[in-house]
């Protein structure tokens, strides 16, 4: 390509001497005149059929009108703001390349100096100025009644949107429609957003990583990030809002278009009523689509991921969905390390235990060293501890290890709901089971013993499902000096 030039150069160069460089000249200028002119010609005209062939798929055209309230007065604007613009992009083009071929160079014309021309500079200036006020009045009369907070007897619900490399994670209020407090320095890997599970309002909230929405409810987002700048746009439904590190923000509208509703709409339209190359089923493209929360900032090398789907839904479909939602605290906090007031719980209890021992140990005779461990439980009908038992089972360990000289006794019992064969034998298990995590705890095995006493030891003989579940729990015989297996156990602990 390069060499072409260099020789259509040569012979331009080469006319030039042949037939005089002003006629060579005057055609030339001539031609690019009439170039620029079909240029115009092709220019506008592919601009403009291409933004009408592709006008179902912007938002604001065909389809895709806003799913939202607020989102009329965005495509107001839109269309306003194109409108104009599309008209000045067409007489400023035709201005352009048509003063250039017009005031061509041509033999015989001189140009003319101009230093200034009030009149053009009026014109050039006022005209946009009116036309500006115009638009920038109606924009700052929509961003206010579009950003305007919600009112104390508004009837709204409020959730949750944080963003975070590289996923947003959602957070709507349990059944009393408020959100917890949330403090940044709480933020862990079992708590992505920093919840102090001390405050009630937390114990039910629920998080989930899509959007779920009932229509015709009005929304209030509050949105934050845990640690770079994201963006929360809700392009179906003209909602766009940074999301910033430290700085809450929000947003508040107004869903009035289900999914189901939308996805009708996109069937009436050709552009999607082909198959879905993704679709495994061969579904058409208008059932596959969703509407889309999205990050509009360039977060990461992940920022692509952060694309989620909004699913708006009837209200009666909504509660159907929100009463399958499990609290995050109920999930995966409570009842753990991470639940304070668990802990607190446990704390309380650790010092009952140790007092209670501490007073079985002091009194000289040793028919009170019976102590029921209420919080070691087995899975239904096996020897297997549940989670929680650790942790009472880690008092003992404690108490033994500052206490060398104290021997445990492990009595089992079982419930009298089953043969007796069967109760001795899953109260000798369950002991056995205590006696080798405390072992494996580093207790010596020489300071533990561990019998099963099934049914005929009970710890209290009242009837009742409450008393069947204590008469299953394993309680130990504590003494000085040794292990001793007590004399007489019967209803020792009640």
């Amino acid at each position: 390509m390069l060499l072409i030039i260099v020789q259509v150069a040569r012979v331009r160069d080469l006319a030039k001497k042949l037939r005089g460089s002003e006629e060579v000249e005057a055609k030339a200028t001539k031609s690019t005149g009439y170039g620029l002119l079909f240029f115009m010609v092709a220019l506008l005209v592919i601009t403009t059929a291409s933004a009408y062939y592709y006008k179902n798929y912007i938002l604001g055209f065909g389809p895709h009108a806003s799913a939202s309230l607020h989102g009329e007065e965005i495509d107001s604007m839109m269309k306003w703001t194109l409108g104009v613009t599309y008209v000045t992009y067409i007489l400023t083009h035709i201005a352009l390349f048509y003063y250039a071929y017009k005031y061509r160079s041509r033999k015989g014309r001189k140009a003319q100096y101009m230093s200034h021309n009030n009149t053009v500079e009026l014109v050039w200036t006022g005209i946009p100025a009116i036309v500006m006020t115009f638009l920038v009045v109606g924009g700052l009369d929509a961003w206010n009644e579009i950003m305007s907070d919600v009112g104390e007897d508004d009837n709204y619900m409020e959730i949750q949107a944080s963003g975070r490399q590289f996923y947003w994670q959602m957070r709507y209020p349990g059944p009393d429609g408020l959100l917890g407090r949330t403090d940044f320095r709480l933020i862990s890997g079992n708590n992505p957003l920093g919840q102090d599970w001390t405050d009630p309002k937390n114990h039910d909230d629920i998080l989930v990583n899509d959007v779920t929405l009932p229509v015709d409810q009005k929304v209030r987002v509050r949105i934050t990030a845990v640690d770079v700048l994201h963006d929360f746009y809700l392009p179906q439904f003209r909602v766009k809002m940074d999301a910033v590190p430290g700085l809450p923000t929000y947003f508040v509208f107004t869903p009035r278009t289900t999914t189901k509703e939308w996805r009708k709409g996109l069937s009436e339209y050709e552009e999607y009523q082909g198959i879905d190359p993704e679709s495994d089923s061969g579904q058409q493209l208008w059932e596959t689509r969703n509407f889309e929360l999205a990050c509009a900032e360039l977060c990461g090398i992940g920022h692509w991921s952060m694309a989620r789907t909004v699913t708006i839904l009837e209200q009666d479909e909504f509660d159907t969905w929100y009463a399958g939602q499990t609290p995050y605290y109920e999930a995966n906090i409570m009842g753990t390390d991470a639940d304070p007031l668990f802990m607190a719980d446990v704390k309380e209890r650790r010092n009952a235990f140790n007092e209670a021992i501490g007073q079985a140990i002091a009194t000289p005779a040793n028919d009170d060293n019976f102590i029921s461990l209420d919080h070691v439980n087995f899975e239904d009908g096996t020897a297997d501890l549940t989670g929680d038992s650790e942790y009472q089972l880690n008092d003992l360990i404690g108490y033994l290890e500052d206490n060398d000289g104290v021997g445990v006794m492990l009595m089992g019992h079982a419930g009298n709901g089953a043969e007796e064969t069967e109760n001795v034998s899953l109260s000798t298990q369950r002991a056995e089971a205590i006696r080798t995590y405390l072992i494996d705890a580093g207790i010596d095995a020489n300071r533990l013993r561990s019998r099963g006493y099934g049914s005929t030891q009970l710890m209290t003989t009242s009837g009742g499902e409450a008393a069947e579940s204590r008469n299953s729990l394993i309680e130990i015989y504590i003494t000085e000096g040794g292990v001793s297996e007590p004399q007489a156990p019967d209803l020792s602990s009640k």
